[in-house]
């Protein structure tokens, strides 16, 4: 494969937050999702993912993907940001319809650059670390790859995708063998057990020139009508693209195709802060393996006879007795109960509370 040098100035990022967060409602909700949300600091998870971006690059360069209405929230609780932070998708469908209108804007903006693109809702720990494998990312973005950081798997995780390694060149980056989809638990432990293989945490680096290029190699059917909307320059067009096209990853229409992938392994700890469940992994436990997030000073947890529980409060004392493996959360108004194993229900219980027009006011 022949690759292209692309030197640039100081990277550009953007920020992937337009998610809802529905595994961590009710304390994310519509109006406030868990991106805007102190879930594992006293940051929020935007915060977090904005300074690990300013460590690469200055606040001018940094870009944030999101709905005008998010938009708003995030200006009104995050200073430092302006109109200009902002690159607005008109509704959600997913990843690739979002980085392709974003590296359109910012190939325009900053003609060269090497694009970062971040999740708001991911655990990076330490952040000189990230930035040293930032740092190798971009010098293999410069030569014309697509690059995508890997993480060295410490369980045998079915939620994740891995990626497989075939082999490293120069100790820079490795090159991509197969992308793998989450699997089973017997297929999981193989993966973990094989030293190649490797979770795709949806960081990526590339220069705009060749992700647009790849785009147009991969996916035309996204990036032409979104090019094809932005020189129309009306948010109208730009919508009425949005809702014509499919919901789809970035890494179904681009990199499982792409000739240009390799990967760099990550030297930092990295979790994707996906559910309550996520928390277990990141916060601290008390001696029964119990972990409390607390919204306030004031809030409290006491526990006899209890293990295995994640709890979340900001009013007063939660007291557990006798009860293991709950996922309890108080949010104001609502308090969700649940078992660790019916966990992953979330979802259906909340499209369930949507069907009822009486409950609706809870989810927004």
């Amino acid at each position: 494969m022949t690759v292209s040098k692309t030197k640039s100035a100081r990277p550009v990022v953007l920020i992937l937050a337009g998610g809802k967060g529905e595994r961590f409602w009710p304390r994310s909700r519509e109006r406030t999702p868990k991106q805007l949300q102190k879930v594992y600091s006293s940051k929020t998870l935007l915060e977090e993912t904005l300074i690990r971006a300013k460590k690469v690059t200055s606040i001018s360069r940094i870009y944030i993907g999101c709905n005008e209405g998010l938009k708003k929230s995030i200006l009104a609780t995050h200073k430092g940001l302006s109109d200009k932070n902002f690159i607005i998708e008109p509704e959600g469908k997913n990843t690739a319809p979002i980085i392709a209108l974003a590296s359109l804007q910012l190939e325009k903006m900053h003609p060269g650059a090497v694009h970062i693109i971040l999740s708001a809702d991911h655990y990076i720990s330490p952040l000189s670390e990230f930035k040293k494998t930032i740092d190798r990312a971009v010098k293999a973005a410069e030569e014309g790859f697509l690059v995508t950081i890997g993480i060295r798997p410490t369980r045998p995780e079915m939620g994740y995708g891995y990626i497989e390694s075939s082999g490293s060149k120069d100790g820079l980056y490795s090159n991509i063998s197969s992308f793998r989809e989450k699997p089973g638990l017997s297929v999981a432990v193989e993966y973990l057990e094989s030293g190649r293989h490797y979770w795709n945490a949806g960081i990526f680096i590339w220069s705009g020139k060749t992700i647009l290029q790849e785009f147009e190699n991969h996916a035309k059917h996204i990036i032409e009508p979104v090019r094809n909307a932005l020189q129309k320059k009306g948010k109208n067009a730009i919508a009425a693209v949005f809702r014509g096209l499919k919901s789809e990853p970035v890494d179904i229409a681009i990199m499982e195709k792409s000739r240009k992938i390799v990967m760099v392994p990550a030297s930092f700890t990295w979790d994707d802060v996906g559910s309550w469940l996520s928390l277990e992994r990141i916060c601290s436990h008390d001696d029964h393996d119990n972990v409390f997030i607390a919204g306030t000073a004031k809030s409290s947890l006491f526990t006899r006879n209890s293990t295995g529980n994640i709890v979340s409060s900001s009013t007063g004392l939660v007291a557990l007795l006798g009860v293991n493996d709950l996922v309890i959360v108080e949010d104001g108004d609502v308090i969700m109960i649940s078992t660790k194993e019916k966990f992953s229900e979330i979802k259906e219980l909340i499209a369930e509370v949507r069907k009822n027009p009486s409950l609706q006011k809870y989810l927004v």
